[in-house]
């Protein structure tokens, strides 16, 4: 009721693990293996062997239980003219790697108001402070979890007063160390704040302006201590952005008789700039002060920078219906952007048709069917995902030296100009069907859509023999086909029990039509391990986008080394014999909500799944091959099953193996990854005021990844995505990621 206010306080407390982990060797059995391979004898490995010396667990070193709180309290209140919300949240996470922590202050205000009979406000303020402390987990041979699964567990953690390296295995540092001491700490801040202001002007007529702020500030420092790596080092950076929009709406609604109409006119402006400063040090003379002192550093690197970009946007609609029936919008939005140099405008038409069939008088007497409804749309929309100036062809600094220890600095043209790059087009079609069936009881929706991306915004790489360097192009088609299904039931519906259920499934197509070049034209995607792991990916005429492209796998031969397909036949294995071997994207995805409801308790259960996808298992290759920057074994399957113990039907090569072809990228390492998962289960039970006579309070008990079915032998068979730029050309490459976590959580709701 008008006046009232409302008090609501959330609170929350969860705790997560690493419910998944790699079977590796444990000291002893790894112990065995050097001593099976002729690496180490019997008396070396003896503490481990007999148990006097542990050795290491390393997923017990770097997992640990996480603890997430939150804590948040919301005031609203008003009359019939205006009304105020307000709020505070806390929220303080420790995750389930050891030295990651984010904490994360939030403050929001919305305050609306009718003002007079011809003029309504709306201001909405949301500014956040966030501290994050911890490594990085990108994809690559630097990723502390990746480390952890290919370090000898037969060492000791510390050699004095420092972390100790691996003897054996792997040449990197140390991961508790690197999680430890080579950690880093970024502080962002965040404020976001708009202004609306709608003018009713005449019967049917208003203007609204929209006026708003988007802030952001992150200070970033690292630092990597001697006790862990040869050197040290620090750095220190600010990141500012700013972007400010302004939309400006005029919007006509009329109605007679049976039609109606409602027009749309908006012009909108945005302009976005962002500021940034490094600093970095090496050798530094103390570590006492961490990366408080740059000018501890015996070496220093400043650097600077600035990007700017605007965006002009125009757009007509006219939307027309007749008697409910018929629905007919129209729509033409032009874009011009400062990140393109020459072609800066895109013009993107659609149009859109719909026919409420339940409305006509045939269906008047029809009762099994209702709010049946057949649609259509045709439509082009944009993209300008690329960095501003990248079509400009700066200079970038390098360093050189003449066969001394001394560096010069000079610049060398890294990107190339390309100023007829333009804005990227998807054309989408769309047809659907909407109905419902036994009184409403039963919903549906149908659509198939086709979507075709041209002029597609990608990287290239010109080859080392020419300099190396990369460019944007608009090269090739893109399609993306498929259908979208959606049901919902409400399969129960009785006093005191309720059941509803929805089902959402997708079944997606994705394929390059072509490329400039024809095709034999084909982009590579990153190397995810650089001379370890050539490029993984590649984007090929025929294929869909994140297809793996390596060799085929055809078991050991009668010596135990790794064969493959000789795909021309000239009788060696190299380049020539790579295919597309496997795909990142799924065929189908599929979401399963249910909600359940007895008297005060609540029940939810929302599964989630996809198939037809695969992933490139990196960190089993590494752990199961002694090739590059893992030199043995840790995966237990690569000893129990190698060729000196169940001979040629192993799937691994023998411990003493050598000139064996590893090859990272194969059929041997690329792996089925369908799953079902059930994200979330949570129970709740609703006590009312009237019982606990302060306010209603609801108690939650909730639990997010409760269990994955899948064939995978990766932690997680959703895996990650380290996109090359707007394409996802390298998805679904696994080389330990930070790990899904199963988490519990209790939580209360209290509205006073």
């Amino acid at each position: 009721m008008a006046g009232a206010t409302q008090v609501t306080l959330d609170a929350s407390f969860g705790v997560a693990n690493v419910y998944k982990r790699y079977d590796l060797l444990n000291s002893r059995e790894y112990a065995q293996a050097l001593v099976d391979a002729g690496k180490k004898t019997q008396d070396e490995m003896s503490a481990y062997l007999n148990g006097t010396n542990p050795g290491i667990d390393w997923q017990d070193e770097i997992f640990r239980t996480g603890i997430t709180q939150n804590y948040k309290v919301a005031v609203s209140s008003g009359n019939d003219k205006t009304q105020f919300y307000l709020s505070g949240n806390y929220m303080g996470q420790t995750g389930v790697v050891i030295e990651s922590k984010n904490e994360r202050y939030q403050a929001k205000a919305n305050v609306t108001s009718q003002v007079t009979p011809w003029l309504h406000v709306t201001a909405d303020v949301n500014a956040s402070h966030n501290i994050r402390k911890g490594g990085s987990f990108a994809t690559g041979k630097d990723n502390p979890i990746w480390i952890a699964m290919n370090y000898s567990p037969t060492m000791q953690m510390m050699d004095g007063n420092n972390y100790a390296k691996d003897p054996i295995n792997s040449i990197a540092s140390n991961p508790v160390g690197i999680l430890r001491l080579q950690g880093g700490e970024t502080m962002t801040d965040v404020f976001t704040g708009h202004v609306d202001l709608r003018f009713n002007l005449a019967k049917g007529l208003t203007f609204t302006t929209t006026n708003g702020v988007d802030y952001y500030d992150a200070k970033s420092y690292s630092f990597s201590s001697k006790r862990v790596n040869p050197s040290n080092s620090m750095g220190n950076s600010d990141t500012y952005r700013m972007m400010l929009q302004s939309s400006n709406n005029f919007t006509y609604m009329g109605k007679w008789n049976k039609h109606s109409l409602t027009a749309t006119a908006v012009y909108e402006v945005t302009k976005y700039e962002e500021r940034l400063m490094n600093i970095s040090g090496k050798n530094l003379l103390t570590e006492s002060v961490g990366w408080w002192d740059a000018s501890m550093a015996q070496s220093r690197d400043v650097s600077n920078g600035i990007q700017n970009w605007a965006l002009v946007s125009g757009v007509a609609r006219v939307m027309y219906n007749y008697n409910d029936r018929y629905q007919l919008t129209g729509t033409f939005r032009a874009d011009g952007s400062s990140r393109f140099s020459k072609n800066k405008w895109g013009f993107f038409p659609s149009v859109a048709a719909a026919w409420t069939i339940s409305n006509e008088k045939f269906m008047k007497n029809v009762k099994a069917v209702q709010d049946l409804k057949l649609r259509a749309s045709f439509g082009i929309v944009g993209n300008q995902a690329i960095d501003p100036y990248s079509t400009l062809g700066l200079m970038t600094q390098t360093k050189y030296n003449f066969g001394t220890s001394s560096d010069y600095v000079g610049y060398w043209a890294n990107d190339i100009a390309t100023p007829e790059l333009t804005w990227e087009k998807t054309r989408q079609f769309d047809v659907g069907l909407d109905f419902s069936m036994f009184n409403h009881r039963l919903s549906m929706s149908v659509d198939y859509f086709d979507k075709r991306t041209t002029d597609a915004l990608l990287k290239k790489t010109m080859p080392n023999y020419k300099g190396g360097a990369s460019y944007w192009v608009n090269d090739g088609e893109i399609s993306n086909r498929g259908v979208d299904i959606s049901l919902t039931a409400h399969l129960i519906q009785h006093k005191n029990f309720t059941w509803s259920t929805t089902v959402n499934g997708t079944y997606l197509k994705n394929r390059v039509e072509k490329l400039a070049g024809g095709e034999n034209d084909y982009f590579f995607g990153s190397k995810p391990a650089s001379g370890m792991v050539d490029e993984a990916s590649i984007i090929k005429p025929g294929y869909a986008i994140g297809s793996f492209y390596g060799y085929i796998w055809t078991g050991l031969d009668e010596s135990g080394k790794d064969t493959y397909q000789d795909m021309d036949n000239s009788g060696t294995i190299d380049g020539s014999d790579r295919r597309v071997i496997g795909k990142a994207t799924p065929d189908f995805t599929v979401g399963w909500n249910n909600t359940l409801t007895y008297k005060n308790w609540d029940l939810n259960l929302f599964f989630n799944g996809a198939f037809g996808a695969d992933r490139l298992n990196l960190a089993r290759f590494t752990m199961a091959s002694m090739v590059g920057d893992s030199r043995f074994i840790t995966l237990r399957e690569a000893y129990t099953d190698n060729f000196d113990k169940v001979g040629q039907s192993a799937m691994y090569p023998g411990l003493k193996v050598t000139g064996n072809n590893y090859q990272a990228v194969s059929t041997k390492w690329v792996e089925d990854a369908s799953y079902v998962r059930l994200e979330n289960i949570s129970l709740s039970y609703n006590l009312p005021k009237k019982v606990a006579k302060f306010a209603d309070i609801r108690f939650t008990l909730s639990c997010q990844n409760l269990f994955t079915i899948t064939g995978y032998k990766g932690m997680d068979p959703v895996g990650t995505t380290f996109s090359n730029s707007n394409v996802d050309v390298d998805a679904g490459i696994d080389m330990g990621a930070y790990p899904t976590p199963r988490t519990f959580t209790f939580g209360v709701r209290m509205n006073f």
